[in-house]
C-alpha cells in the first residue's frame, strides 16, 4: 500500500473502517434482535396460557371437575401448533397435544426457558392458575432461520457496502487532495530556471492556505540564500582569475630566468603546476555558477561527434599509455548532434579522465556511440570494482571523489557534476547505466540532427 496514491488509500481505509463498523454493528444487533424475539415469543406463550385459563373457567360447557381429562374442543386454535400439556391438581395429565409424541416438557412450575427436544431448540414455559398447570412449548426454528438469514444478508452485503464506500472515499479523497496536487504541480515548476515562481494561494483560510503561505515564505528564503551563494561563487571565481593569472605569469617568467639551481627550478615547476590546477578549478567553479544561475550560454550547431570522440580517444591513449590500459572503440562513420562543440569536448574530457583514473592497471576502457531515435548516444565504460547502489547517485555530487587507482589523485570531484550540467543544458541527460563489478558505464544523450 506504500505505493498507492493518497486518494486510493482514503478509499481503502474508508471501506475497511466501514466494513469493520458494519460487522461490529451486526455483532451487537443480532443478539439484541434474538433476545427481543425470544421475549416476544415468551409474551405470546403467556398470552396463550392466559387464554386457555379463561376458557377452562368461563367456556360454556367447561368441565366442573378439574380432574377430568380435557377434550380437544377446549384447546384454542392458536395452541394447536404448540406443544401443550395440561395437568390437574394432583399432577395428573388432563391433556397432551398429539405433536408431542414421547417428548417431555419438564415437571413442576417454572419460568420460560430454552431446551432441546429431539435435537430441536424449543422455548418452554409453565404457568399455574387455580387447579390447572399449563406447560406450553414452541420451536425456535423461525427465530433461528431469521438469524441465519440476517447473518447471511449481512455478509453478502459486505462487498457491496465496501465497494460503495471505497468509491465514495476515493471521490472524497480526490476532492480533498486536489488542492495538494495543484500545489505539487506548482512546486515542481519552481527550479533554478524560475526561482521566482511561487505556489498559488487557494481561496479561503483553511489549513492548506496556511501551509501554502508557509511554503512560499520558505521558498523566498531559499531563493535569497541560493542567489546569494550563486552570486558569491560567480564573483569569487571571477575575482580570483586575475590574481591567479598574474601569479602564473610571474612563475612562467621566473622559470625562464638564467642561473636557477636545480632545486629552485623544481620548486617553481611545482608551483606552476599548482597554479594550473587552481586555474582549472576556478574555471570549473565559474562554469557551475553560470549553470546554477541559468546563465550558461551555448553555441549550439549541427556537429559531427565522431571527430570529437576520436580526439578524446587520442587524449585517453596518452593517459593510459603508462598503465597498459586497453582501449576499445565502437564508433559510427558519422554521428550528427545539435550541440556546442566546446562544451561537448569538455564533457568527453571529463568522462575519459574519470575512466582513466578509475581503471586498474591492465584494465579496459571502451568508447561507444550510435544514434537511438532522436538522440545521439555516447557511452564511456571502464573495467572496475562494483559501486554500491546507495552510492551511485552520489557520484554526481560536487566535490565527491572516489578512491583513485594507484597514485592517480588528480581532480577536485567536479568533473561528473560539470558534465551532467552541460549535458542537461543541451536538453539531454548523463547517467550511470552500469556499475555491477565488471564494468562502470556512463551514458550521455544529446539531441540528434532534427
Amino acid at each position: 500500500m506504500k505505493k498507492w496514491s493518497l486518494k486510493v488509500k482514503v478509499g481503502v481505509y474508508a471501506a475497511l473502517v466501514t466494513v469493520a463498523a458494519w460487522m461490529a454493528g451486526a455483532a451487537a444487533l443480532m443478539p439484541v434482535l434474538y433476545f427481543h424475539q425470544i421475549a416476544q415469543l415468551d409474551t405470546e406463550l403467556k398470552n396463550d396460557a392466559d387464554e386457555l385459563f379463561r376458557d377452562l373457567q368461563n367456556f360454556r360447557g367447561a368441565p366442573g371437575d378439574p380432574r377430568r381429562p380435557l377434550d380437544a374442543k377446549f384447546i384454542p386454535l392458536s395452541l394447536r401448533s404448540r406443544f401443550l400439556i395440561v395437568e390437574g391438581p394432583e399432577g395428573q395429565t388432563l391433556y397432551r397435544s398429539p405433536n408431542l409424541g414421547g417428548k417431555d416438557l419438564g415437571s413442576g412450575p417454572a419460568k420460560t426457558s430454552t431446551r432441546t427436544l429431539s435435537g430441536e431448540a424449543c422455548r418452554i414455559g409453565a404457568w399455574q392458575e387455580g387447579p390447572y398447570l399449563i406447560r406450553i412449548g414452541s420451536r425456535l426454528g423461525d427465530i433461528e432461520r431469521f438469524q441465519q438469514d440476517l447473518r447471511r444478508g449481512i455478509f453478502m452485503s459486505l462487498p457491496a457496502v465496501g465497494l460503495v464506500v471505497f468509491i465514495g472515499g476515493h471521490w472524497l479523497g480526490r476532492r480533498a487532495v486536489a488542492p495538494m496536487a495543484d500545489l505539487s504541480a506548482a512546486a515542481a515548476r519552481i527550479s533554478t530556471a524560475s526561482p521566482q515562481a511561487r505556489l498559488p494561494l487557494p481561496a479561503g483560510d483553511d489549513e492548506i492556505a496556511r501551509l501554502t503561505e508557509v511554503l512560499n515564505h520558505s521558498f523566498d528564503r531559499l531563493q535569497a540564500s541560493y542567489q546569494s551563494a550563486t552570486r558569491f561563487s560567480a564573483d569569487a571565481s571571477h575575482q580570483l582569475k586575475t590574481p591567479v593569472a598574474v601569479l602564473r605569469a610571474g612563475l612562467d617568467h621566473l622559470s625562464r630566468e638564467p642561473g636557477l639551481s636545480g632545486p629552485q627550478a623544481a620548486e617553481i615547476a611545482v608551483l606552476r603546476q599548482q597554479t594550473r590546477r587552481l586555474t582549472a578549478l576556478i574555471d570549473d567553479l565559474l562554469l557551475l555558477a553560470q549553470a546554477d544561475a541559468g546563465r550558461l550560454t551555448l553555441e549550439a550547431e549541427e556537429i559531427d561527434l565522431v571527430p570529437l570522440i576520436a580526439a578524446a580517444d587520442d587524449d585517453l591513449q596518452a593517459l593510459a599509455s603508462e598503465r597498459e590500459i586497453r582501449i576499445e572503440t565502437e564508433l559510427p562513420t558519422v554521428l550528427i548532434a545539435k550541440a556546442d562543440r566546446r562544451r561537448v569536448m569538455l564533457v568527453l574530457q571529463n568522462l575519459i579522465e574519470n575512466a582513466a583514473k578509475y581503471t586498474p592497471d591492465g584494465g579496459t576502457v571502451r568508447l561507444q556511440a550510435r544514434t537511438e531515435g532522436d538522440w545521439a548516444v555516447v557511452r564511456v565504460a571502464n573495467s572496475g570494482a562494483e559501486i554500491p547502489e546507495e552510492l551511485r547517485e552520489e557520484l554526481f555530487e560536487r566535490f565527491r571523489r572516489g578512491p583513485a587507482v594507484g597514485e592517480n589523485l588528480r581532480g577536485h570531484g567536479l568533473g561528473l557534476n560539470i558534465a551532467r550540467e552541460l549535458v542537461r543544458a543541451h536538453g539531454g541527460e548523463l547517467r550511470l547505466t552500469r556499475a555491477d563489478g565488471g564494468w562502470i558505464e556512463f551514458e550521455f544523450r544529446l539531441p540528434a540532427k532534427s
